[in-house]
């Protein structure tokens, strides 16, 4: 009974070395274009598209870390408060986060499917195009900067074109609800 627990073991052991043999680290980077911007809501125009660069190192098949940094220019409509006045701005927004990701390996081929989370720090910086600031801080919450910690998730796609290129997708929170873009391996 124990030489077939050691054999099993071994053959184990010797599978798992033989597989992650297969496996070369490497760096994805993917540069992206926001195509659903985060202040959509707010009715505002994307004076700018959100831009991001992101770089992630997959160490293993299954796993990735890695620094993402975004920017984007929007700038509100028209506001009017209750008492007739009116107020515009432009938002410059940005995040520099790192970021963790779990990649799927049920998919064989060119996809790869993953999803992770991004931790890190917002910068908005408010700009008085018309009306009061004092105004627009009081009704809506919204002063001329600001600085916060990030923490979102994200859920995203990569499909490659070649061994070193790729296009890529993704869905989450930051300067975009929705990211696409081209990946190139390194």
């Amino acid at each position: 009974m124990k030489k077939l627990f050691l054999s099993l073991t071994v053959l184990c052991l010797t599978i798992q070395f033989v597989q992650a043999q297969r496996f070369e680290p490497h760096i994805d980077i993917n540069l992206g274009i926001g195509v659903l911007p985060t202040f959509v809501k707010d009715h505002g125009k994307a004076k700018m598209l959100p831009m991001s660069l992101t770089a992630d190192y997959k160490f293993t098949k299954n796993f990735s870390l890695g620094l993402a940094a975004s920017y984007s220019v929007t700038e509100s409509g028209v506001h009017q408060f209750l008492d007739g006045t009116t107020a515009q701005w432009r938002n410059n927004f940005s995040t520099v986060t790192m970021r963790a990701a779990a990649h799927s390996s049920l998919l064989q081929g060119c996809w790869n499917i993953y999803g992770g989370l991004n931790v890190g720090y917002t910068d908005s910086n408010i700009e008085m195009m018309q009306g009061e600031e004092e105004k627009v801080k009081a009704e809506r919450g919204i002063g001329r900067t600001g600085s916060n910690f990030l923490y979102t998730a994200f859920l995203g796609t990569r499909y490659c074109l070649g061994k070193k290129i790729g296009l890529f997708g993704e869905v989450g929170f930051g300067v975009s609800i929705a990211t696409v873009g081209i990946s190139v391996r390194l």
